[in-house]
């Protein structure tokens, strides 16, 4: 597990990476940012659950101490997390 919990989201060919601390506010940010765009009711139930759900912050850390970044479909469009240090740029 990170010490400093600074993490990189991005949306590729949509948005350029930003940095932010790791925090269930930064997540909630996150999905108010999404939460208006075209997707299905199901994908926007799951997302609105991975980043407010009661554990999210813990979730996102854990996935990311097992994998390079945590890839999230929506509409057509993919939200990436990644450690914002980790030095993997994305593809």
């Amino acid at each position: 597990m990170r010490v400093d919990h600074e993490i990189r989201v991005e949306i590729p060919g949509v948005r350029p990476p930003i940095t932010r601390t790791l925090t269930s506010e930064a997540l909630e940010a996150i999905w108010d940012s999404i939460c208006f765009r075209p997707m299905p009711r199901l994908q926007h139930q799951l997302l609105e659950r991975v980043l407010t759900g009661p554990c999210a912050e813990r979730d996102v850390i854990r996935h990311l101490a097992a994998n390079p970044f945590l890839a999230l479909p929506f509409g057509h469009c993919e939200l990436r997390i990644s450690w914002a240090n980790s030095g993997e740029e994305s593809a």
